[in-house]
């Protein structure tokens, strides 16, 4: 009995010991995990919407490849205003800064997500599809501009983003070397 006694005496420490020790960690994850993402901008409203399957709208300038219409981001921000900022000596208030406005594009080559302010784009994130790659050909400011090419093969699908009333709005391009 006593052999008893002291195997269940061991595991309940040893259970005790893991507990203790798995909590402390999760404590240590979470402090460092702080600040990390801001909690003020959810990943969701990064990477904006992805596309409906089969969602294929077409348009006066739409092209022929993978293309779907961007969906506006469910969050637009406006830059807090500077401490320095001051009303003017007629008592006006200074004008506002362009809001920053994101939009993402979606198809079979990837996912690019462009943001305007104003009339000055920027590319905030792109990632190919499965089985394709990509080149970064423009950042901004005057259009973004990447373009995705099939494993493999000469196939490239080329997206642009330019800005249109302070919002980035998307073209699309497909070919072969040489369509340039």
């Amino acid at each position: 009995m006593s052999r008893l006694r002291t195997a269940v005496l061991g595991g309940a420490v040893w259970c005790a010991v893991v507990a203790l020790v798995a909590s402390l960690v999760w404590v240590v994850i979470d402090r460092a995990g702080h600040g990390v993402i801001p909690e003020a901008q959810p990943q969701a409203d990064v990477t904006g919407s992805l596309p409906v399957p089969g969602d294929r709208r077409a348009g006066p300038d739409s092209s022929p490849g993978p293309t779907l219409q961007p969906r506006p981001s469910r969050r637009t921000t406006a830059p807090s205003p500077s401490p320095s900022t001051s009303p003017s000596a007629t008592g006006a208030p200074p004008p506002a800064a362009p809001v920053r406005q994101r939009r993402s594009w979606s198809g079979a080559a990837g996912h690019v997500v462009a943001e305007c302010r104003g009339s000055v784009v920027r590319l905030v994130s792109t990632f190919p599809g499965t089985g394709w790659r990509y080149t970064i050909l423009d950042r901004g400011p005057a259009q973004v501009g990447v373009r995705f090419q099939r494993l493999g093969e000469d196939h490239f699908v080329t997206v642009v983003a330019r800005c249109a009333g302070g919002a980035p709005r998307f073209a699309t391009s497909d070919g072969q070397p040489g369509d340039d």
